[in-house]
């Protein structure tokens, strides 16, 4: 039977492991408040995994430093957007018009250019009519947004009422989520 001694060196492995240990948790303790900055978190460091009821609150994110490219394509659910609020995403209001004449033929459908202030690519665009009469029994569907302060929309005229609107003449009303 072998009786175990401690030896030098047994001993100043266990010191140096309790020290090291020790010191780092001690570090981790006593961090001076603000000390860690964007410099110091790695990249992918700090996760929002849920909208509501999240334990991260607004101090721990900077007020208007996350955009829609630091979401993850369709983490996003109907009922986080509710939380969310719709007003938080209302993008550009106003009126559209027309950069050109649009003139079609009775039943004949184009893609028409306006100017909408505000509008950016990437842009939900809501229409919300013209009060011009000349588009009364015409169709205005697909605005689509691909330049800043840029619309493309469809303009259909009706069976037997054509379209001949001058430059600047159809104003539309529209409203985009962004």
């Amino acid at each position: 039977m072998t009786t175990k001694r401690l030896s030098y060196a047994n001993v100043m492995a266990t010191i140096a492991v309790f020290i090291a240990l020790g010191g780092g948790a001690y570090a981790a303790l006593k961090v001076p408040k603000n000390s860690v900055g964007n410099k110091q978190l790695k990249n992918n460091a700090v996760t929002l995994h849920k909208i509501a009821n999240s334990s991260v609150n607004g101090n721990k994110v900077k007020d208007a430093s996350l955009t829609g490219a630091d979401v993850k394509a369709r983490s996003l659910t109907a009922d986080n957007i509710g939380q969310l609020g719709l007003s938080n995403l209302l993008g550009a209001s106003g009126t559209a018009t027309n950069d050109a004449a649009v003139t079609l033929a009775a039943g004949i459908c184009d893609r028409s250019v306006f100017s909408a202030n505000g509008v950016q690519p990437g842009d939900a665009v809501i229409l919300g009519g013209s009060d011009i009469s000349a588009l009364n029994n015409a169709s205005i569907s697909g605005p689509t947004v691909s330049n800043i302060n840029k619309m493309n929309v469809t303009v259909c005229a009706g069976a037997g009422n054509p379209v001949n609107q001058p430059a600047n003449s159809i104003q539309l009303r529209f409203d985009t989520l962004r």
